[in-house]
This record gives structure tokens, C-alpha cells and sequence, in this order.
């Protein structure tokens, strides 16, 4: 029995919708409140699988347009065979991802979905997003930390393979390349039914003319997969050499080559590299992971199994929580609430003094490996520990923060932080004194968030001073 005062008991559902599959997992949170803490906050501490659904191919009406009411049947369908009704849902998320993302009624997607499935996370995610996202689901991160070793994971999916450096249970790397299964795709004759501009460019590029209605052997699928596989193992190794390389390339590249420990892959690609999966999809899974393993091993990489491969980005909504800031929350008076959905970005910024451009720097960084556009996309900077409060470092960290954003300042949008100590106040009026900038601010202090967290944030209670969060954690662990 649950203590009603201490406990909370939710059901999540994950939904990952990618170019290739898409599938859904539904889950059982435990939370406790953290007695040790100084707002009202929830940790988890149980969570089980309830149902898995089955992995379904995405559906497609054309080319460019995901079927949406062909994809909610079949999530529909996956709510029966779990015996759980959409009312029952508490939190969730839907991530949408790959080639899948860049289709003309991906956002329509993610908000019907959301809309219909209860209280969620609603999002699209670009490739260094996608990246993170599947390091923490197959598991790198976590053992990052708890190893020592440093983990390459690359997701493998339908248009796009995902690359993160994780290090002491952090990803310090990503990039991506339009290296994937599904960049074409044939029925049980070998007629081409899809294919993607991508697919259609490499094998320009190896001298191979393609179109819909055209017959393709196994010679040629053959051809195709190993020049993707040479170019994705070439992306692990650094910067890029070859023209098709740079040509894939969706992200800047990796930083010169680095010692891995361990290499690990995730997405559907991987049941076929780890020989997991046994059935057929009209593309080119089977034959690229053949490739990318004799490629893998050739060059004597540390090839590793991980703890997930294809459930890596079903994203189970790990945590609702309603908590509050402290009373030292700075909160500017032309501040409208409520604030939802917003990211959370954490820059990674070293101990001790910072000068402001190293603040700029760790905040741009930031920013890059979510795939925000700064003053495009609505987010909020996360800092734990980053500030002494003196005020020579306050000015200067409060320098950093507006000079990484650039764009959020000469549009006049709301500066949003938030801190895991009392400092929020003091930010904020060094903030506004010493830069001279009129856009609202809000700093929340005590409250500590991390990568992959999204919160509501609610009107001040309490005096006007302290404000109340949700905070959505997505939980990356799936089995």
C-alpha cells in the first residue's frame, strides 16, 4: 500500500514515431518526495513495464505525409491490448524523429497525438536531440558513469544514425549522418515503393539511376548499403573524407578521433548487427548492418552489445511532479503565465571562476547539441552550481548568458534560467543592472533539472515570490 502523503503512483505511455517504425510503451511510475530536498519535490522510485506494443511499420499516405489516422489506430489498438484506457493516462511523451520529423504533417502529428493521449511531452527531434535521447535509452550514458569507460552509441534507425560521446555518465559529442534502413524501400518483387531524396543522391553518386516502379537486385541494395556503412564508420572516426561522407553529413562533424572503450548501436539496424531480429522489411536493414559490422571489425573498433537497441527512443514520461522555487526566485513584473512545455537546457559549465565568454561558449554548445534556435525555439537554461555569488562573477556570468543569446535579446522574448541553489534573485538584478537589456527574466532557484526534463511553470504563489513547476522527466530506460 502507498503512503498517500509520501507516494504518488502514475501510468505513463511512451510514443516514438520514426521513418522506419514506431511503437509504444506504457509504464508504471513509483514517486517519492525526497525528504532531503527544500521544495516539494519527487523522485522516482519503482517503475515497471506494464505493456510493450508491438513494433509497427510508419505509416505513409504518400511519399511526404505520415498517415495520422492509420497511426492513431494502430496506438489505439495498442491502448486495448494493454487494458488501459487513454482517461487513466497521468503523463507521457511523444517523440517523433528521423526522416519522419522532416515530413509535411510531422508537428500536426505530435500535437494530435498529444492532444489525444493525455497530459504530455510533445516533440519533434532534430538529429543531435535524436542522438541524446537514444544514448540515455540504450543505456550509454548510465554506464558511462558507472564504468569509467568512454561509450560511442549510434542509433541506426530508417533515415538517420545518431552519434554520442558519453563520458562519466554525460554526452559530451554528437553529430549525425543520413546513413538509415529505409532511404529506400521495395514491395516483395523488388519494385521500389520509396525513396528518399538521400537515397536517390548516394547512388547518383555511385553511378546507379533510381526511380519509383524501377526493379532493384540484390547486386545493387548490396552496393548501396556498403557505401552508406563505409560513410557512417568513417563519421565515428572524425571529420569526414570523402565527398558522399560530407555529402550525409546532417550535423557538424566529431572532433578529431578520440579513444572509445566501448562502441555501441542502437535503433532497428541493430537487432540485425547483434543478429536479434530474424524478419524482413523490403529495405535495406539486413544488408546495411552486415556491412556496418564487417566494417566495424575490420578496423578493430570495440564492438558492444547495449542494454536497448530498438526501444532505445520510446520515451516513457518518467516524472510529473509539481514542485516549487525557492523564495529568493527573481521574476520579472511582464512575465505571463503559465509558461508550458519548455525544454530544459543544461550547459555544461566547469568548476570555478568562468569569464563571460566561457559562459557564451558552454551556453551556445548547449544549445547546439539540442538543436535549438536560439530566439526561435522557447527553452530554459538549466545551471547547477555555475555561479558563485560574488558580484564580479555574477556580472560576468550574467554577460555570458545575454551574449549567447542574441537573438532572444533584439526581439525583446523572455530570458528563462533556473538554479539548484538560492541565487536566482541575485542573477536576475546583476542581470538587469549590468547589461541593460529590457527583456523579462525569469530565474528560478532551487530546483534542479536535467537534460531530456521539460516543466510547466505556473503563477507566483505565496507573496508573489515563489513559483510553482512541473517538472516532465523523460525516463530513457525502457525494459
Amino acid at each position: 500500500m502507498f503512503v498517500k502523503t509520501t507516494q504518488k503512483l502514475l501510468t505513463s505511455v511512451g510514443v516514438d514515431i520514426g521513418s522506419s517504425t514506431s511503437h509504444i510503451i506504457f509504464s508504471s511510475i513509483l514517486l517519492e518526495k525526497d525528504a532531503q530536498s527544500k521544495s516539494e519535490k519527487f523522485r522516482i522510485k519503482e517503475r515497471k513495464i506494464l505493456h510493450s506494443g508491438p513494433i509497427h511499420l510508419t505509416p505513409f499516405s504518400d511519399a511526404d505525409t505520415i498517415d495520422l489516422v492509420a497511426l492513431r489506430d494502430l496506438f489505439l489498438r495498442d491502448y486495448a491490448a494493454a487494458g488501459i484506457k487513454v482517461s487513466e493516462i497521468d503523463t507521457g511523451a511523444v517523440i517523433i524523429t528521423g526522416e519522419s520529423a522532416k515530413k509535411q504533417n510531422a508537428e500536426q502529428i505530435v500535437k494530435a497525438l498529444a492532444g489525444e493521449t493525455g497530459k504530455f511531452v510533445a516533440a519533434t527531434a532534430g538529429p543531435n536531440f535524436e542522438a541524446v535521447l537514444a544514448a540515455y535509452g540504450a543505456g550509454a550514458v548510465l554506464r558511462s558513469e558507472n564504468s569509467g569507460l568512454t561509450i560511442m552509441n549510434v542509433d541506426v534507425g530508417g533515415g538517420s544514425s545518431n552519434i554520442s560521446i558519453c563520458q562519466e555518465g554525460r554526452i559530451v559529442q554528437t553529430a549525425a549522418i543520413n546513413v538509415g534502413s529505409r532511404l529506400l524501400a521495395t514491395d516483395d518483387s523488388g519494385t521500389l515503393v520509396r525513396l528518399e531524396e538521400t537515397g536517390r543522391k548516394v547512388a547518383e553518386q555511385l553511378g546507379i539511376n533510381l526511380s519509383i516502379g524501377q526493379r532493384i537486385d540484390a547486386d545493387t541494395q548490396g552496393r548501396l548499403a556498403s557505401s552508406l556503412a563505409e560513410s557512417l564508420v568513417e563519421a565515428l572516426q572524425g571529420p569526414p573524407k570523402s565527398n558522399i561522407t560530407r555529402m550525409l553529413m546532417m550535423t557538424p562533424p566529431l572532433d578529431a578521433a578520440q579513444k572509445i572503450d566501448e562502441l555501441t548501436f542502437s535503433g532497428g539496424v541493430a537487432e540485425y548487427i547483434y543478429e536479434t531480429e530474424t524478419r524482413e522489411f523490403n529495405d535495406l536493414g539486413r544488408t546495411l548492418a552486415d556491412e556496418i559490422r564487417a566494417k566495424v571489425t575490420e578496423r578493430g573498433m570495440p564492438l558492444h552489445e547495449p542494454e536497448h537497441k530498438i526501444r532505445a527512443t520510446v520515451i516513457g514520461a518518467g516524472q510529473s511532479s509539481l514542485q516549487v522555487s525557492g523564495s529568493t526566485t527573481f521574476l520579472s513584473a511582464g512575465l505571463e503565465y503559465p509558461l508550458r512545455n519548455l525544454p530544459v537546457v543544461v550547459p555544461h559549465i566547469p568548476k570555478g571562476k568562468q569569464t563571460s565568454e566561457e559562459i557564451k561558449r558552454a551556453i551556445m554548445k548547449a544549445l547546439e547539441r539540442f538543436d535549438i534556435q536560439e530566439g526561435l525555439n522557447p527553452l530554459i537554461l538549466a545551471f547547477k552550481d555555475a555561479v558563485r555569488p560574488s558580484y564580479e562573477n555574477l556580472a560576468s556570468f550574467s554577460e555570458g548568458v545575454v551574449a549567447a543569446l542574441p537573438t532572444t535579446v533584439r526581439t525583446g522574448k523572455s530570458i528563462l534560467m533556473c538554479f539548484d541553489t538560492d541565487i536566482g534573485n541575485s542573477v536576475g538584478n546583476v542581470m538587469k543592472r549590468e547589461t541593460g537589456i529590457a527583456n523579462e527574466i525569469l530565474c528560478i532557484d532551487e530546483i534542479s533539472l536535467d537534460e531530456g526534463d521539460f516543466v510547466d511553470i505556473g503563477e507566483p504563489i505565496i507573496e508573489g515570490v515563489v513559483v510553482p513547476v512541473v517538472v516532465k522527466t523523460l525516463v530513457f530506460s525502457t525494459e
